[in-house]
């Protein structure tokens, strides 16, 4: 179920875009950018409604994320697009003792060895982004913050350590098992790099909310037996290269005049000469 603050964000984003239609005139022959991401990413911890603590049962590990995202400049700071992504949340613990035991289905009294779980998690979403500077600054630097909203589909596995990979304790997805999406929503900052005209780079860190608590592939219960409401957080650390196809845009008046008439791209990074 989503919680009233997911909605207060839905209409944000739709405010957001009907504020910068007035200013879509002047991009509307802008080009389209298109790029690829790839980094890492982990569970932060499952949080009560009231942040009152970081539930966190297992040890979350380090996995593997990536994106591709088409987007496009509605504004000299505005960025609108979409993206499909993947990410792999993943973690063990060689001493389980989980609220669960007992309580969730298929999950035993008493685990009786090392368990890991690993999530894989598939995301189509849209976004904003707001940069502090004219997205065409030719910059080595041009920060920026993003925000936006999707639908992410589960794959998940909860296992012993040392069982084969289809033999799971508890799954989502999997043959078997029944699916699972919930919404997720998710901040973020980064920066934008120039190397050329038409390809730049990106770096950001993005924290994902997801009002389910099943990220690490266990519920959380209290003394009685009864579901704990939590709201899942992870975060994704990425790089990527992106292309602008069709008509770049227009120059920023505010990028830093080359006083030097025989030099060229000076603001751009040193590899793009």
């Amino acid at each position: 179920m989503i919680k009233p603050y997911s909605k207060y964000l839905v209409l944000i984003l739709i405010l957001v875009s009907i504020f910068n239609s007035g200013y879509s005139q002047n991009f509307s022959e802008s080009g389209i950018n298109t790029g690829v991401k790839a980094g890492g990413s982990k569970l932060l911890g499952e949080i009560p409604y009231d942040f009152s603590q970081i539930i966190n049962e297992l040890e979350n590990k380090t996995g593997f994320a990536t994106s591709f995202e088409i987007s496009k400049y509605i504004s000299p700071r505005w960025e609108t697009g979409a993206e499909i992504g993947y990410t792999n949340l993943n973690g063990s613990t060689n001493s389980p003792d989980f609220s669960a035991e007992g309580f969730q289905y298929s999950m035993p009294d008493d685990l009786i060895g090392p368990v890991e779980y690993i999530n894989e998690l598939f995301v189509q979403d849209f976004f904003f982004r707001y940069f502090f500077t004219p997205a065409n600054t030719e910059s080595a630097f041009v920060p920026y913050i993003r925000f936006g909203g999707g639908l992410l589909s589960y794959f998940s596995k909860f296992k012993y350590i040392d069982a084969p990979g289809d033999e799971l304790i508890f799954g989502k997805g999997k043959e078997g098992y029944t699916k699972l999406s919930t919404p997720v929503f998710f901040l973020g900052t980064g920066f934008k790099s120039t190397i050329s005209s038409r390809i730049y780079m990106v770096t950001s860190i993005d924290f994902n909310v997801v009002n389910y608590d099943f990220l690490d592939v266990v519920h959380n219960y209290g003394p009685a037996g009864n579901r704990i409401d939590l709201a899942g957080l992870y975060a994704e650390f990425k790089i990527g290269f992106f292309y602008t196809a069709g008509k770049p845009g227009g120059k920023s008046k505010d990028k830093s005049k080359n006083k030097n008439p025989g030099s060229s791209g000076s603001n751009y990074l040193p590899f793009s000469r």
